[in-house]
């Protein structure tokens, strides 16, 4: 059957990214395909490991494998970031080897801030490891990744689920579904201040966030948004080194991409 081409955008959202993965085993199962990828932060981590053809058994295997706490949360040996990336790297080095973006199976674009120019870098060509780094480099926890001269920091700071670089990519005449990991802004801690100064600063961010995402996409899978958005749950972005809620992102990328796999079927064969 003659079908539209399809883009998917995996936003950030690190830890939680697994739920991408359950977003994908239901697309697989009812064959949805996947011929564009836009990825930012911890959604390009997902993103690169699927655009190489890795299974997601091979993805949980591997990252299952790295579940011990300070082995994600190793303090790295500079001013300019907390944490290392040392995790990621590995993953990605054994799983898809040394890789040029370009060369994958699914076309990926891979999106970062540069943060001299403070403006949204876009990589599609050039080394994988490299610009996923770059991409998921949340500043403050993690350092700026160098690159061709030019630091970048995680993508997120501009565009977290670029579904307006997806459409860019596939035009007005294809499909474009966003993977959003944001929770709900609809609760609040009152008798907390750190609390209300938090979702202060990441109102607009996200508000904006939103907006591109509506203008751009044909379908949004929000997962969480029956969570409410505060700093416990933001903390879920450093969870690696849980399987047990790595396995809750997975199940809950699974459960909320059930919901909508049949529209996605008639927006294709439309």
């Amino acid at each position: 059957m003659k079908r539209k081409k399809v883009g998917i955008v995996f936003g950030g959202g690190g830890a939680k990214s697994f739920a991408h993965l359950g977003v994908v085993k239901v697309f697989e199962e009812n064959d949805i395909p996947i011929d564009v990828l836009t990825t930012c932060s911890g959604g390009s981590i997902i993103g690169a490991l699927i655009a190489c053809g890795i299974s997601i058994e091979d993805i949980k295997k591997e990252f299952y494998k790295f579940t011990k706490k300070l082995s994600w949360l190793r303090p790295n040996m500079s001013t300019k970031g907390f944490l290392s990336q040392k995790n990621i790297r590995s993953i990605l080095y054994h799983l898809c080897g040394n890789k040029n973006i370009e060369d994958l199976n699914i076309s990926l674009s891979i999106v970062a801030t540069n943060l001299s120019k403070g403006e949204l870098k876009i990589f599609n060509k050039g080394n994988l490891i490299e610009a996923v780094c770059a991409s998921s480099a949340f500043p403050g926890i993690y350092k700026p990744v160098e690159i061709n001269g030019e630091l970048y920091v995680d993508g997120g700071v501009l565009d977290s689920v670029p579904a307006d670089v997806c459409r860019n990519i596939v035009g007005n005449d294809n499909v474009v579904i966003s993977i959003s990991l944001d929770e709900s802004l609809q609760e609040i801690d009152k008798n907390n201040v750190f609390s209300i100064v938090h979702k202060s600063i990441y109102i607009p961010i996200l508000k904006r966030r939103q907006q591109i995402i509506n203008e751009n996409s044909d379908i949004n899978i929000n997962i969480f948004e029956d969570r409410p958005f505060n700093i416990n749950n933001w903390r879920d972005i450093l969870r690696f080194y849980s399987e047990r809620k790595m396995e809750y992102f997975f199940r809950k990328g699974e459960i909320e991409a059930n919901k909508v796999v049949n529209d996605i079927k008639k927006l294709i064969y439309e």
